[in-house]
Parts: structure tokens; C-alpha cells; sequence
């Protein structure tokens, strides 16, 4: 029995010698997100916000100063039914533990995943209503009257 056992032991120890490639590795980390200052001094997301034909929707990711402001606070934009004109600077600022977007419904063009006290701002070039809500919790919806 001790004969049988011995080569199992063998080629155990060289499966896992084989397996753990004899050094310690450590995941990559994250590159860490650059912000900017927008008028309410709240830091705002540098990623850009996607959009259908590169470029091609009613709005644009902006670091402009806000002219608009939306408080996201409770998982709910603050206020639900945002009137601006076209090239006001709508900025969402989340106030949750949580991260959020606003995200056009048709997926036209959004704002960067946004963290606590973290802002995004969009600019509309085309006036009209455009729902949206939050890419991460599609429950939160709003919408945006566009003059």
C-alpha cells in the first residue's frame, strides 16, 4: 500500500508546484479616476459619457461650470423633471453612499459612474424631452425638458 500511495503523493506535489508557479502575485489595481472642481466645488468625473455614432446624441459630457443643478440623494434625482435650454450645463451631484449615472434612456449619452459627493454634467445641443435614468439602479428615472 505504501508503494501505491507514494507516486500519488509525487505527482500531487508537483501538480501543485506546477500550479502555484512558485511566486506570490497580486492583482493589478485600479488606475485611479482624475477629477475636476465644477462651480458647486464638488469633484466631477473626467471619464467621458458614451454616445450612439461617436458623438452623434443630443448631448455631450462636459467639465464646464453647471447652470443646471441635480441633486441625487435617497436613490432619486432631485428634481425629477429638469428644464433647461440647449447649451446649459446640467450637473447631477450624488449625495448616496452609492454610485449613480444619468443615462438617457435611448442610451444616447450618459455621465461616468458617479460616487458619493462626485459630479457629471451633460450639454444638450438639441432641444426636446429626453428621459433618463440610472444605468445602475433603473428604477431612478427622470426626465429632461430641453428648450
Amino acid at each position: 500500500m505504501t508503494r501505491r500511495i507514494a507516486p500519488a503523493l509525487g505527482l500531487f506535489a508537483i501538480l501543485v508546484a506546477a500550479c502555484s508557479g512558485g511566486a506570490a502575485t497580486t492583482a493589478p489595481s485600479a488606475a485611479p479616476v482624475s477629477e475636476a472642481p465644477v462651480a458647486s466645488e464638488a469633484p466631477v468625473a473626467s471619464e467621458p459619457a458614451p454616445s450612439e455614432a461617436g458623438g452623434a446624441g443630443p448631448c455631450t459630457a462636459t467639465t464646464e461650470a453647471g447652470t443646471v443643478e441635480v441633486t441625487i440623494a435617497g436613490r432619486a434625482f432631485g428634481p425629477g423633471k429638469v428644464t433647461a435650454a440647449v447649451g446649459d450645463v446640467i450637473v447631477w451631484t450624488n449625495k448616496d453612499s452609492v454610485p449613480h449615472t444619468a443615462t438617457l434612456d435611448d442610451d444616447s449619452c450618459t455621465t461616468s459612474s458617479l460616487g458619493e459627493d462626485v459630479s457629471g454634467a451633460l450639454t444638450f445641443s438639441a432641444p426636446g424631452t429626453y428621459p433618463y435614468h440610472c444605468r445602475i439602479h433603473p428604477d431612478m428615472t427622470g426626465t429632461i425638458e430641453i428648450s
